[in-house]
């Protein structure tokens, strides 16, 4: 996918969105796999003034009514057929007075003459979920001078402009993840080939000869099985959600590193040069991606302030005045220190534990526990006063413990270590991430 051609598309695509009525600050649901009508969407309606609402193709009829209910979109588009999923029959279930068009894929008949160009910096262009994990998600609402300055930066910083770079779409654009890699590429001028499935992802690489690419930890795990394939790879950012980043980065015959982003900050906001130290490079943070964002640590938070910040939570002014501070900063909610290159986030603050007074990182424990004979993986949550760990792998866990008897605080020493098969997972438009709050209620029960 090119620039030209898909800004010359959403042109005439804003003509055809403009005869069904929509206008200035109107809303778009987009409830579409990758592919080139997404981005053409944003940019036809970002001519319009209007904002295009992001759907995970996951979601089933009660999250849409949701979120077409609160957003007000008045049109929604879909692909039919993708993946066999019945969108229809879903739409049938949902009740939002306000849509009155439901458009399918391909739109062909929508394009036609443009319409004028009425966008403004300060117009909502996308809308995003947050990725929060308990009650509804919140609206996210960025803007066309947040995005564009956001993407310049991205394409910069993760040398999507560099001679012959081609980018590969794999996370879902409904995300910032996904969506800020694809922008991204289209700023700097990389081809960007989109995967609307990661099956068969290093084929993919390898066909396309794909140089750079963002993916979540366990796309990164299972890319790296077939390490033949991926001999044009030259950079690939990711997010640790579930896995130890330092074996992956170790084990990739690339450059790979962590990155740091959020809903309401974007993704890519920050990583480790290439050119640093593995160690470096396996913690989320580093040097955000443009000298406009600023990040500073603030009472052990993470706090952001830039054009690639949200302008605010759609209908919900509350909750925006209460995610910023006085002078302008993000409150991110996630722990974090200064480095010698800048930052790196620790944990979310919700997640944090409050173990015999003191405020503990759960991951902290985790990289010990996965430290340990047997232990695959693990995850901490706490049971009042007490850290419980839940684990994967074939291991003793009363010798696992005696270990953390014998070389943790004691106040970091879990209760008790339980077995699991696999860890609860929930999907998310970044990735999937284990729902630590069922794990939390188990703790509560001590039930394995």
């Amino acid at each position: 996918m090119r620039l030209d051609r898909t800004f010359g598309r959403s042109a005439e695509l804003s003509g055809g969105l403009a005869a069904l009525g929509v206008g200035r600050a109107d809303r778009v649901a987009v409830w579409l796999p990758n592919g080139p009508e997404w981005l053409e969407l944003v940019f036809a309606l970002s001519r319009l003034g209007a904002a295009a609402v992001a759907i995970n193709t996951r979601f089933r009829s009660h999250e849409v009514q949701d979120i077409l209910v609160r957003s007000g979109a008045r049109v929604l588009v879909y692909a039919p057929g993708f993946k066999g999923i019945d969108f229809a029959g879903i739409l049938a279930g949902v009740d939002a007075p306000a849509l009155e068009h439901v458009i399918e894929l391909p739109y062909d008949a929508l394009l036609r003459e443009p319409a004028d160009d009425a966008g403004r910096d300060d117009d909502a262009a996308v809308i995003f979920t947050s990725s929060g994990t308990t009650g509804a998600p919140k609206l996210v609402v960025h803007t066309q001078h947040g995005l564009a300055a956001h993407a310049d930066a991205v394409a910069s910083s993760f040398g999507y402009r560099d001679d012959g770079a081609v980018v590969g779409a794999f996370l879902p654009l409904c995300g910032v993840f996904g969506f800020c890699t694809a922008l991204g590429a289209l700023a700097g001028g990389a081809r960007l080939v989109f995967a609307q499935a990661f099956d068969g992802a290093a084929e993919l690489i390898e066909r396309e000869r794909i140089t750079h690419t963002n993916l979540s930890d366990e796309m990164l795990r299972r890319l790296l099985e077939t390490p033949e394939r991926l001999g044009t790879l030259r950079e690939a950012g990711f997010a640790a959600f579930n896995l130890e980043p330092r074996p992956l980065i170790d084990a990739a015959p690339f450059t790979a590193y962590q990155c740091y982003g959020a809903s309401e900050m974007q993704a890519l906001v920050a990583h480790a040069p290439a050119a640093a130290p593995p160690e470096a490079r396996a913690l989320a943070g580093g040097q955000p991606v443009s000298e406009d964002i600023q990040v500073r640590i603030a009472d052990g938070e993470i706090q952001v302030r830039g054009p690639n910040v949200m302008a605010g939570y759609l209908g919900d002014e509350q909750a925006t005045r209460a995610a910023f501070t006085e002078d302008g900063f993000l409150r991110s909610g996630d722990l974090g220190h200064e480095t010698e290159l800048g930052f790196a986030y620790e944990t979310r603050r919700a997640e944090a534990l409050r173990l015999a007074g003191f405020l503990v990182s759960p991951r902290e424990i985790e990289a010990f526990l996965e430290g340990c004979e047997g232990v695959e993986a693990a995850q901490v949550v706490a049971a009042g006063p007490r850290a419980v760990a839940f684990a994967l792998g074939d291991f003793d866990a009363e010798a696992v413990l005696a270990r953390c008897r014998a070389e943790l605080a004691a106040f970091k020493v879990p209760e008790r270590i339980v077995a699991l098969d696999a860890f609860p997972m929930a999907d998310s438009a970044n990735g999937r991430r284990v729902r630590r709050e069922e794990l939390r209620e188990r703790a509560r029960k001590f039930t394995p």
